[in-house]
């Protein structure tokens, strides 16, 4: 089964992976679909029950990834097992419909994250969203959280006239969700600990004073899509309380890194930096901008100064 074309490879994974999951998915339905993710997209397999009972979030298994491990030189069988192994310890959270489709019974789940507009134009083309600069807040309903188990819908323009509801309304209601949700705050010598707990910062007992490299990690709580945190008011004036003036350093769409604008002698450098670090470390997919940004406290926004 050696030197398969991408086609071929396909093929193969219809016909085996079954062989490799155990009885109960031998009558599941199986489809390759393309799934668009923000700033990417891929091929996946779903594998799926004959009959579904309201909603599901079925896993989406990454065939375009699969076969970059093949030509990579990972055994089929290997892949097989793998995809079969994701499939079948996914937890598969479940909507009640009829709630999905409630607002006021959603809205307390609706979430905002944050992506490159430009880089995501064909993404965003049927999604509700508000631009900031050169970036947009898109938004997601939360449908599961725990520890391993962090699963959100996207928002689409179809669900938002379903609600009869403005991009305003989501909007509004998205960042009051997470106004006063605490976030995850870390000095960035502390990032390769990162994990640890004890690193995280409450942003009031914070002492300016205390840090002799003045670079800090700011995400959410899940780690997960946190570059929002930047956006939100409530996190942002706390942190400006305690330092001044800031820039922003988009470093992904997981997290940002804020820097007190005392602390940096050209702010033309750290664009030079951001883009480098894109170029080089982080995935096309996980890039949220080249630009630096710095939090304005009287409109409570984001503006580009580099």
């Amino acid at each position: 089964m050696a030197n398969l074309t991408y086609e071929q490879f396909k093929k193969e994974t219809a016909l085996s992976i079954k062989n490799h999951l155990p009885e109960e998915y031998q009558d599941y339905n199986l489809k390759f679909q393309m799934i668009q993710k923000s700033g990417y997209e891929y091929e996946a397999l779903l594998i799926e029950p004959k009959e579904k009972k309201g909603p599901k979030a079925i896993p989406a298994l990454n065939i375009t990834d699969a076969f970059r491990q093949y030509e990579e030189g990972a055994s089929f069988v290997d892949i097989m097992d793998k995809l079969a192994d994701i499939r079948m310890n996914a937890k598969i959270p479940t909507l009640n419909e009829r709630d999905m489709f409630d607002f006021d019974k959603i809205k307390d789940r609706i979430m905002p994250r944050l992506i490159n507009t430009a880089w995501n134009e064909v993404y965003l083309e049927n999604k509700p969203h508000t631009e900031i600069e050169d970036l947009s807040i898109m938004y997601a309903v939360r449908i599961s959280e725990g520890k391993d188990n962090l699963a959100d819908a996207v928002i689409s323009n179809d669900l938002l006239n379903i609600w009869n509801k403005t991009v305003q309304d989501l909007h509004d209601v998205a960042m009051s969700n997470i106004a006063e949700q605490r976030p995850l705050f870390c000095n960035l010598a502390a990032y390769m600990d990162f994990l640890n707990e004890k690193n995280y910062i409450d942003i009031d007992d914070v002492d300016p004073d205390d840090y002799d490299i003045p670079f800090f990690i700011l995400t959410n709580k899940q780690k997960t899509k946190g570059a929002i945190m930047a956006a939100n008011p409530a996190v942002m004036d706390k942190i400006t309380d305690k330092f001044g003036k800031l820039y922003i350093i988009p470093s992904s769409t997981e997290e940002v890194i804020i820097v007190p604008q005392t602390a940096v002698d050209d702010v033309r450098e750290l664009a030079k930096m951001v883009k480098s670090i894109n170029e080089s470390e982080v995935r096309p997919e996980d890039q949220l901008s080249n630009n630096v940004y710095e939090y304005d406290a009287e409109s409570k926004s984001l503006c580009i100064v580099a």
